[in-house]
């Protein structure tokens, strides 16, 4: 009986040690693995200080990995990400987890570049979390690469641009004289039957509707700077409607004005460009609604229809230069009006449901005037 149990027990000793041996090799692999990847590791604490890190992440920032242990993960940053590695630090102590942060690390010699950083728990083997892994991507090539490619579509914006202004230098000297000559033509001929009024008005509209395409054109590849006044909402607004043929859509504007500090032509521009969008949608049928409301630091404006609504997989093309669902138009309507949102500091939103309609929802800071 007694011979049994040591037989088992060498049994179980031997078992060990072949898992020992596994386990070890498996170690070596994996040290391997990460010492000799190709991206940045690095493994630190729970202060953030740095224990371990591969030949990648030493070579790439040019220290030794001497230098790098001992040292805190802000000594390696750029000081312009800084907040942000804060962020994705504290971020990690409450969550557990980073993914794919981007942030720019400093090198030994000063020097910049982008990496996308990714971060998980440590734990030793009583289960105690004792720090995180971070896996860190070198994103120098694809920097580059979409710098290469932001630098050409700037080229081409400025031949188009150029081009662009010579076209509209152009065609405005004609539409100047053809609305000239309408306005002489109304004011000679003030008993016209009611069928010449709305050829004249639909003349009008066109002239209108060329002279908005050439500025909506000219307004994305030559963008010019905000001139921020004080202006009427309802000034603004009503200046837009008069502009645009509604067909048999009822409309609904709001009753109280607002002040509002912006771009005013910017501004009616966008108006112009989200009412058509609306008319268009719903085939000069339906009801349009347009809502201006205010909260202490924002001035919330709404533009809704009862059109068709937009479908999931177009949602995110909305704002794409040049994308148009209509065969009328440049495709430059709804990113001008987010360009030209942007830069008063605004956001522009989508709300919309198959069948029901769509509302654009757009958020404008209390900006302060220009001072002249």
């Amino acid at each position: 009986m007694s011979e049994s149990k040591n037989e088992s027990h060498e049994y179980k000793e031997e078992d060990l040690n072949i898992l020992l041996e596994r386990y070890e090799t498996m170690s070596e692999k994996y040290r391997n693995l990460y010492d000799n990847s190709p991206d940045l590791y690095r493994t630190i604490n729970t202060d953030g200080i740095i224990l371990d890190c591969n030949k990648t992440y030493a070579n790439k920032l040019g220290y030794t990995k001497e230098e790098i242990i001992g040292k805190t993960i802000f000594e390696h940053v750029a000081e312009s990400s800084y907040k942000l590695l804060q962020d994705a630090y504290n971020t990690w102590k409450t969550a557990g987890v980073v993914s794919s942060r981007e942030i720019w690390l400093k090198r030994k010699d000063q020097t910049t570049f982008p990496v996308l950083l990714s971060a998980t728990n440590l734990y030793d083997d009583k289960g105690m979390l004792v720090g995180s892994n971070t896996t860190i991507k070198d994103m120098t090539e694809i920097y580059n690469a979409k710098k290469e490619i932001e630098e050409h579509k700037l080229k081409n914006l400025n031949v188009i641009g150029d081009l662009s202004a010579r076209i509209s230098h152009d065609f405005r000297n004609p539409i100047s004289i053809i609305r000239n000559s309408l306005e002489l033509m109304k004011m000679q001929n003030q008993d016209l039957d009611e069928k010449n009024k709305n050829h004249i008005l639909m003349m009008e509209r066109a002239i209108a509707r060329i002279s908005h395409q050439l500025e909506e054109v000219l307004d994305y590849v030559l963008p010019r700077p905000l001139d921020l006044k004080t202006h009427s909402s309802y000034n603004i607004l009503e200046s837009a409607i008069s502009k645009i043929d509604f067909g048999e859509i009822v409309l609904n504007v709001p009753k109280e004005d607002h002040t509002i500090v912006c771009d005013g032509e910017k501004i009616e521009i966008v108006f112009i460009n989200l009412i058509l969008n609306a008319v268009q949608a719903m085939e000069k049928k339906g009801s349009m609604f347009i809502r201006i409301n205010e909260t202490v630091d924002s001035t919330i404006i709404e533009v809704e229809d009862t059109g068709p609504g937009i479908p999931k997989h177009l949602i995110e093309k909305m704002f794409e230069p040049l994308f148009t669902t209509r065969q009328i138009g440049t495709g430059l309507g709804l990113v001008s009006c987010k360009s030209i949102i942007e830069k008063h500091s605004g956001t522009i939103d989508i709300r919309t449901q198959i069948g029901k309609g769509t509302t654009f929802i757009i958020k404008l800071p209390k900006l302060q005037p220009k001072i002249l």
